[in-house]
């Protein structure tokens, strides 16, 4: 008989651009860069619309300025541990003034 695989359940984190610059390219190229880094499929979304986290040039057509609320969803096996690095990064506005 075979085991059964249980289902990991998806991590979703609400994200807020707090950055002066918003989502710029040095910003969304720490994100694409983050995201390839884990076994997971990580999305972005904006009002409605999803984009792969990994694919910079959909993550910068979601034209995000400063105050902008993003979520955050991140399935796989190391989806906890994507979710958390990439929610610092927007906790530490991308390291930037």
């Amino acid at each position: 008989m075979a085991a059964k695989k249980t289902a990991v359940p998806a991590v979703v984190k609400e994200l807020w651009v707090e950055n002066r610059h918003g989502l710029h390219a040095r910003p969304v190229a720490k994100i694409t860069s983050l995201a390839q880094q884990f076994d997971a499929e990580i999305t972005l979304e904006k009002d409605g619309r999803r984009v792969d986290a990994r694919n910079m040039l959909a993550v910068l057509t979601l034209d995000c300025p400063q105050g902008t609320r993003l979520v955050l969803k991140a399935t796989g096996p190391q989806a906890r541990e994507a979710a958390s690095t990439i929610a610092s990064l927007f906790a530490r506005k991308f390291e930037e003034p």
